[in-house]
Parts: C-alpha cells; sequence; structure tokens
C-alpha cells in the first residue's frame, strides 16, 4: 500500500514538474509572437490601408514619433486604457515600416522643463470630466503627439482622446507622408477680392474720405492649403501675374467678374493639360430686416466671364434662381429696441437659397466625394451638361454630388426674393441637379483662332500658343462655400482638399483621409411604417408567445397522457395473466 501511495505522488509530481515546463516553454514561445486582431467596425476603420502601409513600407529615414501623455494611473476612469490604446496603434506602425517609424513615450505630468518646451509648440494640458467613485471633478492631463522628420518643422497633434483612434492613421500617416515626399505640389490659386459696397463707397467719398480698400476673401483657402504641405502660388491671372507654367494644379474661384485675360489664363491652363479646380458663383444674395420682422432678400448677378469658355466644352452653371428643399439655418445679426436700448441679437433664418448637401447625394464611386457627410451649398446653383457638345469635344463627365430630389428653378431676376418665389406648394419639383462635375479629356482652346487678350497696349510679350495635353477639371457651381466665412462649415474644406489631392496627384493621402468614420441618421419613419411597429411590439409578439405556449401545453399533455398509458399498460397485462 505505502509502495502505491509512493509511486503515485512520484508520478503527480513528475507530471506537474512536465506541465510546468510546458507551460513555461508555451509562454516563453508563444509570448513573443504578434496577437491576431479582427476589426469588426463596418468602415475597416482599424485595417490600416494599403496606401498607409505604401507609405510606411517606402520609408527610407526614421520618422520620430512622440506621445507626450499622463500615466494611466493619475488618469480619469474613462481614459486609462487611452496610452495602451495608443501605443498599440503605434507598435503596429512601427512594425509595418520595418523599424523607419520610431516611437517613444513621455510623462511631462511633473518634469517642468518637458512643460516648457512643449508649450513652445503649442502642447499644454487641457481640462476632462472625472468621476471617481461617488465623486465628480476636473483633472488636467497631457495627450498630444509630435511627429518629426529631418530637419523639417515638427507636425503636432495636440489632443489625443478615445475617439481619436478612429482618426490616428490619418493623423500618423497623413503627416508622415506630407513629411516625406520629395518636393510639395505647387498649386496656383486666384481668389478675387471682394470690392466695396457702390452705396458704402458713396458715403465715404460725399464725407471726404476714401473707401476702403478691396478685401480678401479666400485667405484660408490658402491656408489651409499650406497646412497640407503644399506649395501656394498666389496668382492675378494677368499678363503680369500668368498662371506659371511648372504648377500641379490651379485653383480658382470665380466669385466676382473676371477679365477677358483671366479667363484665358484658366482656358491656357486647362488646354496645357494643368489640372483645374474651378468654383463658379452665379449670383449672391443680401438680406436686411423687413420693417413688420422677418427679412427680405435681395438677390444680385454676378457675371463672371468665364461662362463663355465653359459653354465651349458643353458645361453651364446655370444663372437661374435655385431653390431646395433641403435647407440649412443660418443666424444673422439684427439690432432690436428692449426699453429704449439697441441690443444685437442673432436671428436664425431659413431659406431655400441655403442650401445643404448630404451623404446620400454624393457619388459613392468617387474618391473625391465618397465620404463627405454634409456640404454647405450657399447659394450656389446646378452645372448644365451639354453631353453631345462634350463628346463632340471628346471629354468625359461624371457627377460628383447632386440637389435633393426636391429642388426648382426659377428665371432670374435681379432684386427681392419674393416669398412666392421661395414657397415649394404646388410647384413641379426639377428632381436632382449636377451640383458638382469631374471632366477629363483634351479641352479645346476657347480662343483658337482669335488674339491674345491683351490689359494694355505694349504690355509683353504675347505667349506662345500651348500644345494641348489631357487635362482634368473640377467644376463646381458654388465659390461662396469656399470663402473664409464658409470653408469651415461642415465639410467644405474637406471637399476641396479631396479635390486638390486628387487632380493633384496625391492619391495616397486622398485614400487614406477617405478612411473615416461614417455618419449615419436614422432615417424618418412615415406613420405606416410606425402603426405596423407598435401593433408588432404590442400585440403581434405577446399573441405569437401566447399561441407557442398553448401549443406547448398541448404537447405535454399529450405526453403526460402517453406515459401514463404506458405505465398502465403492463399492470393490466400482469393481471390478465394471473
Amino acid at each position: 500500500m505505502n509502495n502505491k501511495r509512493r509511486n503515485f505522488r512520484l508520478t503527480f509530481a513528475a507530471a506537474a514538474v512536465l506541465l510546468a515546463v510546458i507551460a513555461f516553454f508555451l509562454v516563453s514561445v508563444l509570448g513573443n509572437l504578434p496577437g491576431a486582431r479582427l476589426d469588426l467596425t463596418r468602415d475597416r476603420l482599424f485595417t490600416m490601408s494599403p496606401a498607409a502601409v505604401e507609405v510606411l513600407e517606402g520609408l527610407k529615414v526614421p520618422v520620430q514619433v512622440k506621445l507626450y501623455i499622463t500615466p494611466s494611473d493619475k488618469m480619469p476612469t474613462q481614459l486609462r486604457t487611452l496610452e495602451r490604446d495608443l501605443t498599440e496603434r503605434l507598435r503596429n506602425f512601427e512594425q509595418v515600416a520595418g523599424g523607419m517609424l520610431e516611437f517613444a513615450v513621455h510623462n511631462p505630468q511633473d518634469d517642468e522643463e518637458m512643460q516648457e518646451s512643449l508649450a513652445a509648440k503649442g502642447i499644454r494640458p487641457f481640462q476632462v470630466q472625472s468621476i471617481e467613485k461617488d465623486e465628480m471633478g476636473i483633472k488636467l492631463i497631457w495627450s498630444a503627439m509630435t511627429i518629426a522628420y529631418k530637419d523639417q518643422p515638427e507636425e503636432v497633434l495636440p489632443q489625443l482622446l478615445p475617439q481619436s483612434l478612429v482618426s490616428l492613421e490619418q493623423d500618423v500617416i497623413g503627416p508622415v507622408y506630407r513629411l516625406t515626399r520629395e518636393k510639395a505640389p505647387r498649386v496656383a490659386v486666384f481668389g478675387p477680392k471682394k470690392e466695396i459696397d457702390r452705396q458704402l463707397a458713396m458715403m465715404y467719398l460725399q464725407q471726404g474720405m476714401q473707401p476702403p480698400p478691396p478685401q480678401e476673401q479666400y485667405t484660408r483657402l490658402s491656408e489651409v492649403l499650406q497646412q497640407e504641405h503644399y506649395e501656394v502660388v498666389p496668382v492675378e491671372l494677368t499678363a503680369a501675374s500668368p498662371v506659371p507654367p511648372d504648377i500641379d494644379l490651379l485653383v480658382v474661384m470665380a466669385g466676382a467678374p473676371l477679365q477677358e485675360r483671366q479667363a484665358w489664363e484658366v482656358n491656357r491652363a486647362l488646354t496645357s493639360g494643368i489640372p483645374v479646380v474651378l468654383a463658379v458663383q452665379a449670383h449672391e444674395y443680401g438680406y436686411s430686416p423687413a420693417p413688420g420682422g422677418g427679412w427680405s432678400v435681395h438677390g444680385q448677378d454676378i457675371a463672371t466671364g468665364i461662362e463663355p469658355m465653359l459653354a465651349g466644352f458643353g458645361l453651364t452653371v446655370s444663372e437661374d434662381h435655385f431653390m431646395d428643399s433641403a435647407m440649412e439655418v443660418i443666424e444673422l445679426p439684427r439690432e432690436v429696441n428692449l426699453g429704449g436700448l439697441r441690443v444685437q441679437t442673432r436671428e436664425p433664418v431659413r431659406a431655400p437659397i441655403q442650401i445643404r448637401v448630404t451623404e446620400s447625394q454624393m457619388n459613392p464611386a468617387s474618391p473625391v466625394v465618397n465620404r463627405i457627410a454634409s456640404l454647405f451649398y450657399l447659394w450656389g446653383t446646378p452645372v448644365d451638361i451639354d453631353a453631345a457638345k462634350l463628346a463632340a469635344a471628346g471629354l468625359e463627365c461624371s457627377t460628383l454630388m447632386s440637389s435633393s430630389e426636391d429642388c426648382w428653378r426659377l428665371p432670374w431676376s435681379e432684386g427681392p426674393v419674393t416669398g412666392q418665389m421661395i414657397d415649394p406648394s404646388g410647384r413641379t419639383m426639377a428632381g436632382a441637379q449636377p451640383l458638382a462635375v469631374l471632366v477629363e479629356g483634351t479641352f479645346p482652346d476657347s480662343w483658337a483662332g482669335k488674339p491674345v487678350p491683351m490689359e494694355a497696349e505694349g504690355e509683353g510679350i504675347v505667349p506662345a500658343p500651348a500644345a494641348p495635353r489631357p487635362g482634368r477639371l473640377l467644376l463646381v457651381g458654388c465659390a461662396k462655400m469656399f470663402d473664409d466665412s464658409l470653408i469651415g462649415a461642415m465639410q467644405n474644406g474637406l471637399l476641396l482638399m479631396n479635390g486638390v489631392d486628387y487632380l493633384a496627384g496625391s492619391q495616397a493621402l486622398l485614400s487614406i483621409r477617405a478612411k473615416s468614420l461614417t455618419s449615419r441618421v436614422i432615417k424618418p419613419v412615415d406613420a405606416q411604417a410606425k402603426l405596423f411597429w407598435r401593433l408588432f411590439t404590442v400585440l403581434l409578439v405577446p399573441a405569437a408567445i401566447a399561441a407557442y405556449g398553448i401549443f406547448r401545453a398541448g404537447l405535454r399533455r399529450k405526453e403526460a397522457a402517453r406515459y401514463r398509458d404506458n405505465l398502465r399498460r403492463p399492470v393490466a397485462d400482469a393481471r390478465q395473466g394471473g
């Protein structure tokens, strides 16, 4: 008996030691293997795009990424895993880059020297709400990132929060791509200045004062391009300031009348194969307080001078009043009299000339617009397409975005916009209208056989005719949406950047930027559908459960009766046999 017990103990001990060795070996070997992850998001947000992989694999010189973050034990509860999540994503980038993307984590919480250095870069701690057990408070935390490459200025991400994980690939790989490309694309930008109102100018002159000079309208457009590391070249589209021949893209905001020479410069760029982003504003509207309350709206025509060139291609930016039931509310300043005091307030205004374009109106096949959720198309008009003329010129046209189905057009009339004009009741809707198009091919020269427009006699050497080359034109029927007041509204700036990236050849940057969280909304439900679901949940589901219960009870009664019969049969057989 003792030998059996001893043998059992020895066998058990040997098996335990052997299992411990196997477990240690498996932990040592498998612990160094990369873990597998499964991306279950519909937009594949946590799966690296092929363009991002290509950018990281193509790095020749190391890129330094530094994460400055408060330690997890000093973070609010909802941010305790932020450092782990960020470092996990960065480690994935590092692995794909083959060590050419180096990242380090720093704690600036108690390091005053580091904090001063970060403040010089625009990085500062920020406040977040903290909920600990039964207490609510505010904590000051650090969570930022810098990206450095060679001797170029660092890219700074001043705030990183859990929602930043969705766009982390764009926020990191995008700057890496821009910093490491050999040459920054050159973009020529033309944005007309806004002339002062004639009545206001007359008031200045009557008082013996010189009217203010024309004001810049598109300064933020250039700033957005420079932030994306494009080399911006301002041009006036004149003989003294023509389109440079070595640019990669021309951006023209036709929001004011252009001279014939300026239109000729745009035409020359297109025919010579330079891609062009052209936004045309056919007219503007002014708002003034109405005496009885509300607002009166007045229309003013803008003859941009670009229309004949577009007509030669088979394109027309409509000059009609364009109304759309998909309206956006704007707030306008207004003075009101309160107890004898003049008080400045802001009043909401809703009108069908303030158009909102949503994701469902975008062309999903185009990378320029397929991830844009909403745009503010203020006072814009449709782009009318003459398919026969385009085909005759050898041009291909694709619609990028359209209006809603419930829109209407009225012949243009300068002056007041009446309530009857903006009322949709009783109107026949025009259906979806193209608002932005992409045209590709070799553009015909609209000035072929004509003299080059000159602004003054003897102003310089006449340019030689450009050799025709295939080009691309992104035409938008609204320039107002890109001026300083609206380029930051909704995703207007994103549309511009996508168009610039697409036409300037930055396809990798465009595909990386396109991977973002798609905005989804709950669609409205009509009254019949509401009634159906109410009956389904209140009556049909309980009735189905009750019917199943009755059916199940009947089956159990039959099974019980069958069981009792089986029990009685042997007893009856025994009695008969006895």
